[in-house]
């Protein structure tokens, strides 16, 4: 009986270190496989990034480490760089961390420090900087699926010393989300509190929120990328263009545009606006040059809401031309 007793622990046991080699095996062989694949992903990028300098397309990133094992991977920088010399457009960026989880390596998170620099020629430039920047994105083979942008505390301004134009934008939170909708291309963005600095006046804060979809626009986020001439020829739904005062003053516009071939937008579109007087009086202080302007379309607007404050109109956009009734109200600049 005990001979019995003493086989039987003895099988136990062989299967156990049998099991513990077979563990052993299989997280030496990981790692050794991860370790590859970082050490391959680190030369080839720096191989890339080499040659590209030579090159008419160039980017940078100093001190590129691959880092997170064991279950993920990411390239980490400390400062990032652009430089696109066929469009005279270039930028430069802080530290930038990412990461992909080794079984979902299509999904990567990307976090960005600033501050940053965009210089496009002869004299734009662009100086921004921001508490917390985080991109996420899906892809595979064929090209991107969704990705989104998230920021706090975002303190910008923009410089074109030729144009005499000096603007400061501030953000305390912002998104921005892109994704393949079937055939069609979703879009949506926005800001909390969203102030401009014009120089001469400040814009008080206000809420933002863009929500649309643009016609077979999925394939602009293919591998064969966007064509050449976007967005000009684009069919887009304006579901959602809100601008909110706070205390339930919002305007917002919705309906469907279309964009020419000669980059003017044409369309209809729904203005549902509440607080029209607020409205009012914000645009005159805010842009006095077209104060005379703002008290005639609030007169229209009060008039189709039979005494009320608020209005849903109807706007007709013809060529960048924006319509109330036979009134030109304002005018968009073509893309």
């Amino acid at each position: 009986m005990a001979s019995s007793s003493h086989a039987g622990t003895s099988g136990v046991s062989r299967k156990l270190v049998r099991l513990a080699i077979a563990v052993v095996l299989v997280v030496a062989l990981y790692t050794g496989g991860w370790f590859y694949a970082a050490s391959w992903l680190k030369d080839t990028l720096t191989q890339q990034l080499s040659a590209s300098a030579a090159g008419l397309h160039s980017a940078s990133c100093s001190n590129l480490a691959v880092r997170g094992f064991p279950f993920r991977i990411g390239l980490f920088c400390d400062t990032v760089g652009i430089d696109d010399r066929p469009t005279g457009l270039s930028a430069t960026f802080g530290a930038l961390r990412s990461a992909a989880q080794v079984y979902r390596p299509g999904h990567a998170v990307v976090e960005l420090d600033g501050p940053a620099q965009v210089r496009v020629t002869p004299d734009l430039v662009f100086d921004a900087d921001w508490d917390l920047l985080r991109a996420s994105a899906v892809a595979w083979t064929n090209g991107l699926d969704r990705a989104s942008v998230v920021y706090d505390g975002l303190k910008g301004r923009l410089n074109v010393p030729s144009e005499a134009v000096s603007i400061g934008v501030a953000a305390a939170h912002g998104e921005k989300h892109i994704r393949q909708s079937g055939e069609a291309l979703d879009v949506a963005a926005s800001f909390d509190a969203l102030s401009l600095d014009l120089g001469d006046r400040v814009l008080p804060p206000l809420d933002v929120v863009a929500d649309m979809t643009v016609a077979d626009a999925a394939k602009w986020l293919s591998t064969e990328g966007p064509p050449a001439d976007m967005p000009l020829g684009a069919s887009v739904e304006l579901r959602r263009l809100s601008l909110d005062l706070g205390d339930g003053k919002v305007a917002a516009l919705s309906g469907p545009l279309k964009v020419g071939d000669d980059g003017y937008l044409s369309g209809t579109l729904d203005l549902d606006i509440a607080g029209i007087t607020v409205w009012r009086d914000r645009i005159s202080e805010a842009f006095p040059e077209i104060a005379e302007t703002a008290e005639q379309v609030a007169q229209v607007i009060e008039g189709l809401s039979k005494g009320g404050d608020r209005a849903v109109v109807k706007l007709n956009v013809r060529d960048g031309t924006v319509y109330l009734g036979l009134f030109p109200i304002a005018f968009i600049p073509p893309f």
